[in-house]
């Protein structure tokens, strides 16, 4: 299960200025980084789409992995979701290995066969860190990139903090604060509905 809170648009001074907050710089480890390339794809029938789950393939720092996700709901800002990965190499080699999992239903493991469309993508580098005190624990990124649809493109700027341990009343609040201190927005939608919406409106 996934539970993360998205602030979105984020600037690079901005996100700078929060990774180094007093809030947070004091329990916040090594940064990490990496490239990372995402492409979103649909089933030929828009099954997933009705079932509400994305399936994408990412590179990160070169290496596929195949994720799909299941919208659950929301904790307060953050937003719930169901999260399998694999590794993979193409969709159809992730998507099979996860038709196998017996956690999803029939009709998501039907989706999973086939064949795939590529509908949108979004290029970015992504910075991180993890967050960890005593009540606490939860990752910390930001991302600077471009969302793609088509030839369209809008640049992408967003700030993550995904929860691992604790309370999830605990990280809104901490996100909440940090709303308030830098001006920032939480976003309600991800990045395959983000780039999906260009050409639709302004992102």
């Amino acid at each position: 299960m996934e539970t993360e809170i998205k602030l979105s648009p984020v600037g690079a001074a901005t996100a700078s200025q929060v990774f180094g907050d007093e809030l947070l710089a004091p329990c916040l480890g090594e940064a990490r980084r990496f490239d990372m390339e995402s492409v979103y794809y649909h089933d030929e029938g828009g099954l997933l789409e009705q079932l509400r789950a994305t399936l994408r393939l990412r590179t990160e720092n070169g290496d596929g992995v195949c994720c799909l996700k299941i919208t659950s709901g929301h904790a307060g800002a953050a937003a719930v979701r169901e999260e399998y990965e694999v590794p993979a190499e193409t969709i159809e080699d992730g998507a099979a290995v996860l038709s196998e999992n017996p956690e999803l239903s029939d009709e998501l493991r039907a989706a999973l066969g086939g064949p795939f469309a590529p509908v949108c993508a979004c290029s970015f580098t992504r910075t991180e860190a993890d967050y960890t005190s005593d009540t606490l624990s939860f990752v910390l990124s930001y991302d600077v990139g471009e969302y793609r649809k088509g030839e369209l493109t809008a640049p992408l700027g967003e700030m993550e903090l995904e929860l691992r341990d604790g309370d999830v009343d605990a990280l809104n609040a901490l996100a909440d604060a940090i709303v308030k201190k830098y001006g920032l927005t939480v976003s309600t939608r991800g990045k395959y509905r983000t780039a999906m919406a260009l050409g639709e409106e302004t992102c």
